[in-house]
């Protein structure tokens, strides 16, 4: 299940990439690659396949495509994509995943790009998807704005490839009132009225910390209620709260977010819930690790 917070991140658009790819092609060879260009002639062609060492989800094939015609471009090789599975698609260990034919110097360059961006995306959505597999029902898996520079969307897309559901893309999305926003303010009331004065149709979340604050927090509509560092037991008490109010006056409950280091490993006891929840995941983008693929090439 998802619940999204705002527009998510559905597919890769060449802005979401093409920066990146230009940065790897150049910093990757900057005066070429010698070790290939002496052993072989730019004539010699050969076949190419992405081979799965292990099992997982693949995500990034928008992206390939935006290499293979940047490569050349920039580098002046024609690599032909053959085959290849789809973003999403789920595959066991030695599973052939793409085919490229080209020159053999070209495809011997392009490797390492294509690993390095098929790698991280494929293990994003992996990891999500595992967390997905992991959730009780009624639970769905979000993701953070914790994301190296310039891979925002593309580590958003993977989440969402990986059946994840896409947090803000950044903080002009929505604003998200936190602990030191309600100190700093002097309360959850005036850090709201701040904000809806200034940008009164503009989406708010509200953090809590304590169950005591939620009747406040509901009282002032917000689109998400977040659940901070609570214990399993302490969010079951606030979401059948939440839930109780708002059947009570008859609005339309918030969507109910929770984090504060939930993993796969612990999101099972987030079970018997009133209201969906949803769990925000830092790791899925900040700890992933790659998935193991291998590019094995014939003999030229």
């Amino acid at each position: 299940m998802r619940q999204h917070f705002t527009s998510p991140v559905a597919s890769i658009q060449p802005e979401d990439c093409d920066a990146l790819i230009r940065l790897a092609i150049a910093e990757d060879a900057p005066a070429g690659d010698p070790t290939s260009e002496d052993i072989f002639t730019p004539q010699m062609r050969t076949t190419a396949r992405l081979v799965a060492r292990e099992s997982g989800v693949l995500c990034g094939m928008p992206l390939v495509l935006r290499l293979l015609d940047l490569f050349e471009k920039e580098a002046g090789y024609k690599i032909e994509l053959v085959s290849s599975d789809q973003d999403g698609d789920h595959f066991e260990r030695g599973s052939v995943l793409l085919t490229l034919k080209g020159p053999v110097v070209g495809i011997l360059r392009l490797e390492r790009l294509l690993l390095n961006f098929l790698q991280y995306l494929s293990g994003i959505a992996t990891t999500t998807s595992d967390a997905v597999r992991s959730a009780p029902p009624g639970v769905f898996i979000l993701d953070t704005r914790k994301t190296l520079p310039g891979y925002r969307r593309l580590a958003k897309y993977a989440v969402y490839t990986g059946g994840g559901t896409n947090h803000r893309i950044h903080l002009s999305e929505m604003a998200m009132i936190k602990d030191n926003h309600i100190a700093a303010a002097g309360g959850i009331r005036s850090a709201v009225d701040s904000i809806r004065a200034k940008h009164p149709q503009l989406p708010i979340e509200i953090e809590v910390d304590r169950v005591e604050q939620i009747p406040e927090a509901l009282s002032l509509s917000p689109r998400v209620i977040l659940l901070d560092n609570m214990t399993a037991d302490t969010v079951r008490a606030a979401v059948a709260k939440i839930a109780s109010i708002c059947k009570t006056s008859g609005a339309m409950p918030p969507i109910v977010e929770v984090s504060g280091g939930w993993t796969p490993s612990r999101i099972s006891e987030l079970n018997s819930m009133e209201l969906p929840v949803g769990v925000s995941m830092g790791f899925l983008t900040h700890t992933t690790r790659f998935l193991d693929l291998s590019l094995e090439v014939d003999p030229a």
